[in-house]
């Protein structure tokens, strides 16, 4: 699926869900990385995890950079304040 394909809402509360959203689903991919790699004690016999992986977190990505094109600043600093706490 293209990140580029998907139409994103007008409504600025619904676009801030979307960023949260996106945001923990970007995060338990890293840590299911982090996990993964974390458990190896050799290297994988196929590294085909790695683009799978690499490719599904760059859709994320740039589906998070169309969501914060649309957000106004206040929002997105509210949102960044919020990922911290």
């Amino acid at each position: 699926m293209n990140p580029y394909d998907i139409i994103l809402p007008k409504d600025i509360y619904q676009l801030a869900q979307i960023h949260i959203m996106i945001t923990k689903k970007l995060d338990a991919i890293w840590a299911e990385y982090t996990e993964f790699c974390m458990g190896l004690n050799y290297l994988p016999s196929t590294t085909l995890i790695f683009p799978i992986l690499f490719s599904e977190l760059d859709f994320y990505e740039s589906l998070l950079g169309r969501v914060r094109a649309h957000l106004p600043e206040e929002i997105l600093r509210e949102l960044h304040y919020e990922e911290h706490l």
